[in-house]
């Protein structure tokens, strides 16, 4: 487990969408694999909240930054982009003079939505949950991008995420508040339909019969793989002082990391790792994606 206990899962009902001719060959192999891992890893789990800053576009709600865990540092994302929306070619004064008081505002407002220059701004809040089964967290699917380290040496930048509609959110609405209720975060009434964002992807680390995350958020699988890698080959050396048995036992392990192999366990001197998929979804209700909770500005 993920540090933490986990509840009965849910695999979601249908296994089969009603009209399998509607599918698309890319949502059908993901569809497929989202039913793979719901019988291989049923139970999920929430582990923690978000914050995203988000545009209102003709079809939604579109992600412009990245995320932050306080939705203070989002509200600072959010002015970033204000600001630097400001700067660009072809505005008007008055667009421009919008766009940095806006900006301006939300440095010294706990302000989680504001309008500037006819565009509406919201700060999101995006619930993370992890899927777990009887071998631990569940790691990337084959579905997910995954480009080969030879193929693409710097992956360009996926696209923000847009909030729409979801044909999904029937699937997911009922594993997910089961989740958050028991993680003790129910959800407002008034913020009930689930939008699933694109996954992230971590490192955790098995210690004391637990799986315990231990890196940073990835937009990439390969790019959590490169992180441990790393780790194994420059972090451990310096900080843990390894003997030489176990030093070289973790330079092997990364050198399999960097193999393109594109494996997702490794062990190194006793110690067992894996890359876990994080699932992203906002909560969202008639008037868009659910915005910080009163109780979110107490995190730290």
């Amino acid at each position: 487990m993920l540090g933490m206990t986990t509840g009965d899962g849910d695999a979601g009902g249908r296994l089969f969408p009603d009209d399998l001719d509607r599918l698309d060959p890319v949502a059908a192999v993901r569809f497929a694999d989202a039913c793979r891992a719901a019988v291989a890893y049923p139970d999920l789990v929430a582990v923690g909240p978000l914050f995203a800053p988000a545009e209102r576009t003709g079809d939604g709600w579109r992600v412009v930054g990245a995320c932050d865990p306080l939705p203070g540092g989002a509200r600072e994302l959010l002015a970033d982009v204000l600001a630097d929306r400001a700067a660009l070619l072809g505005l008007s004064y008055e667009e421009a003079t919008a766009y940095l008081a806006a900006a301006r505002h939300l440095r010294t407002a706990p302000d989680d939505e504001i309008g500037a220059a006819g565009s509406r701004f919201r700060v999101v809040r995006v619930e993370q949950f992890v899927r777990t089964g009887p071998d631990g967290p569940e790691p990337p699917r084959p579905s997910d991008p995954d480009p080969r380290p030879e193929v693409f040496p710097v992956p360009p930048a996926r696209p923000w995420d847009v909030l729409r509609d979801d044909p999904g959110a029937d699937d997911l609405r009922g594993p997910l508040l089961a989740a958050l209720t028991r993680a003790g975060r129910e959800p407002s009434r008034a913020y009930r339909t689930p939008v699933a964002l694109g996954p992230m992807f971590t490192v955790a680390e098995r210690r004391a019969d637990r799986w315990h995350p231990s890196g940073r958020l990835h937009d990439l699988p390969g790019r959590a793989r490169a992180a441990l890698a790393t780790y194994f080959r420059h972090v451990v050396p310096a900080i843990e002082a390894p003997d030489p048995t176990a030093r070289a036992e973790y330079a092997y392990a990364a050198a399999l990391l960097d193999d393109g192999s594109r494996r997702n366990g490794i062990e190194a001197a006793g110690r067992r790792f894996r890359i876990v998929r994080i699932e992203r979804v906002a909560l969202a209700g008639p008037d868009g994606p659910e915005p910080p909770r009163p109780a979110d500005s107490r995190m730290r």
